[in-house]
This record gives structure tokens, C-alpha cells and sequence, in this order.
């Protein structure tokens, strides 16, 4: 015979299909608790790598008798260090980007058009400026005084580049956490030139100040002669 206690217990236990959905729901909100924690640990060690290199390029415009960047040589541990940190921190806040992905909820209407052509076109400015210059002069060795090409409207066009790159995907990510470090990898890459203009007036001397004075920094029109 059945009691009473019998029935409420059927009453409690949940049908499968609710089990199912609550089990999904967790391991839902699990995943997402692990990405989450994933993008926390990433931001901070890529901050770290961004700050660091920010460090090492200040130093060397204020110290140039002892400067990181550039470094005396391939075989240094300056050009090991600069170019891992370098690599390290880009990886890193794409990482950060796609754990964090549209954290801030933008617009797909607005992201991916500005996101994608900044991206793309800081691609092509970034490598037809390493094609022009050479990639051995591009990663930090010497190498002749290219003054034609893109380097006729801008000094630094790669850095054009790069910086382009970077804010093309801090808004395609979209990201809170990566926002912040594509933010300093562009601070990074303003103040390079800061430490590379003492190095290149050694090498080349008044070509270059000639060179210097006639062609801005970043972008625009090559000054009358």
C-alpha cells in the first residue's frame, strides 16, 4: 500500500528534462566563470609584458649612452628581450580579446566595418613599409637611410601600421580588459621612435637631421624645399 509519503516524495524529485536543464545551466555557467578567469589572468600578465616594454623604451630615451632599444646587435640579449615582449604582449591582448569578446556590447554594425578596415589597412602600411626598408633594418639592425617610398610622407610608417592594427582590434573585440592594453601597446609604439631618432642621427648624421627636419614623425606632407 502506497502512503502518503510516497506520493510527496514523488511530487519533490524533479523530472529528467528539468535535471538536464539545470545541469547544463551549470556547466553554462561554469565555462563562462573559466573564461572569465582566463581573461583576468591573461590582461594582467599582458599588462605586465606592456609595461615593461614601456619601461625599457623609456629608459632608453633617457639613458641613450645605455640604451635596450635598439639593441647593439642580433645576437644581444636587448634584441631578445624588446622582440619577446614585443610578440608576448600582441599575442596577448588578442587573447584577451577573444576570451573578453564584446564584453562592452557594441554594435556588429559598428565593430566590424572600422575594426576590419583598420586592421587590414594597417596590415598592408605596416608590411609594404617592412618591404621597403628591409626586415633585417625593421627588426632594430643597421642598415641604409630609406627616405622614398611611404618614408617620403612619414618616418615611421611600420609604426603607422602597427598602430592601426591595434586599434583596429580594440574595437572589433570590443573588449573591457583589452581596451586598456591595446591602449598601451599604442603608447609603445608612439614613444619607439623617441629612442630610435639619437641612433639613427649616430649612424647618419646629417643626412638623417636633413631627413628629420623635412619629413614628420608619424604622417603628413614632406616640408617644401
Amino acid at each position: 500500500m502506497w502512503s502518503s509519503t510516497h506520493f510527496d516524495c514523488w511530487r519533490i524529485n524533479p523530472k529528467p528534462e528539468k535535471v538536464g536543464g539545470r545541469l547544463r545551466k551549470f556547466v553554462s555557467t561554469s565555462k563562462k566563470g573559466a573564461v572569465t578567469i582566463a581573461a583576468h589572468v591573461a590582461a594582467l600578465a599582458t599588462g605586465v609584458l606592456i609595461v615593461s616594454l614601456i619601461g625599457f623604451l623609456i629608459y632608453s630615451i633617457v639613458r641613450p649612452e645605455n640604451r635596450v632599444w635598439p639593441p647593439p646587435g642580433q645576437q644581444t640579449w636587448q634584441y631578445v628581450l624588446v622582440w619577446l615582449l614585443t610578440i608576448l604582449a600582441f599575442a596577448g591582448f588578442v587573447v584577451v580579446g577573444v576570451l573578453d569578446w564584446n564584453s562592452l556590447g557594441w554594435p556588429v554594425m559598428f565593430r566590424w566595418p572600422i575594426g576590419s578596415v583598420l586592421i587590414v589597412g594597417g596590415n598592408v602600411l605596416a608590411w609594404v613599409g617592412v618591404r621597403q626598408l628591409s626586415l633585417k633594418t625593421t627588426s632594430g639592425s643597421k642598415g641604409p637611410l630609406v627616405t622614398d617610398g611611404l618614408y617620403r610622407y612619414s618616418r615611421n610608417p611600420q609604426y603607422l601600421g602597427d598602430i592601426a592594427i591595434i586599434s583596429g582590434w580594440a574595437i572589433l573585440s570590443a573588449s573591457y580588459f583589452a581596451i586598456p592594453l591595446c591602449l598601451g601597446a599604442i603608447i609603445a609604439f608612439a614613444i619607439t621612435p623617441l629612442a630610435e631618432e639619437p641612433w639613427l642621427q649616430e649612424i647618419h648624421g646629417d643626412i638623417y637631421r636633413e631627413y628629420f627636419n623635412k619629413v614628420p614623425r608619424f604622417l603628413g606632407l614632406p616640408a617644401l624645399e
